[in-house]
């Protein structure tokens, strides 16, 4: 068993028994680590606000491979985003960004690009305007397939490389855009010009940038439809993000 320390972010927590959490982290140095926090329910916990989802800190934990659930033993608050919680469907379109690092990440490697990635997006979330929030989210996931090595291609035709300036038909299973000679096959389904462009847009431009789009040129249910199906064809133990549904059913809300 080592201790070993990391900066990370707090990605969800529940309950173990009466007093004790199970964490999820996801860390610069060591990746995805699940963790048992004794003692983090008390009315003493040394733990305090820093397992609150979304909220980033540096972690001290004892490791063992051979062990599933690890051992924290200390967190530090490095950076709090409390404009997160105060409303419902920001909080929720933020935790589709949590929720994607623990079914997306594997392995016991970090990935410090993806991590800052992660960070960034969430400290944009914190202060864009509400309508947004799902430009945002999209533009994150798919800056972090491109990390993952998944990125989907959206500039030529997978099959006979030639420009794409039309649209085409978007097939998940194979990764990006066809031409129409080419055609798509079982599966595909066609995606407009503007949505492309859109696509392209979101996985080139710097997170920050995207809280200044204008969203209500933005073509989301195309987007959406491109990218969750293109995440279910290729991140394994993805079914689909729960916190999506639940920003889903809160975005007629949203003002």
């Amino acid at each position: 068993m080592a201790i070993v320390q990391s900066e990370a972010l707090v990605l969800r927590s529940f309950r173990l028994g009466e007093t004790s959490l199970i964490v999820s982290l996801f860390t610069r140095e060591f990746g995805l680590l699940r963790c048992v926090a004794k003692g983090a329910r008390g009315s003493k916990s040394r733990f305090g606000a820093s397992l609150e989802p979304g909220v980033r800190v540096n972690a001290v934990v004892y490791r063992k491979l051979s062990r599933d659930l690890q051992l924290l033993s200390k967190t530090d608050i490095v950076e709090v985003l409390p404009a997160l919680w105060e409303d419902p469907y920001r909080f929720a379109v933020a935790t589709q960004v949590l929720e994607f690092l623990e079914r997306a990440a594997y392995g016991e490697s970090g990935d410090p690009e993806l991590l800052d990635l992660a960070c960034e997006t969430l400290r944009t979330m914190s202060r864009a305007p509400i309508a947004s929030l799902e430009l945002i989210v999209r533009g994150f996931e798919i800056q972090a397939c491109e990390r993952l090595g998944y990125a989907p291609e959206l500039t030529v035709c997978l099959e006979c490389r030639s420009p794409l300036h039309q649209g085409g038909l978007f097939h998940p299973i194979r990764g990006g855009l066809l031409c129409g000679t080419c055609g798509g096959g079982e599966g595909s389904f066609r995606l407009s010009e503007r949505a492309r462009r859109v696509m392209v847009g979101l996985s080139e431009e710097p997170i920050p940038t995207l809280a200044g789009w204008a969203a209500e040129r933005y073509p989301g249910i195309e987007v959406a439809k491109a990218v969750e199906r293109f995440l279910a064809a290729h991140l394994e133990r993805f079914d689909g993000l729960r916190a999506s549904r639940v920003a889903e059913s809160l975005g007629q809300y949203k003002g």
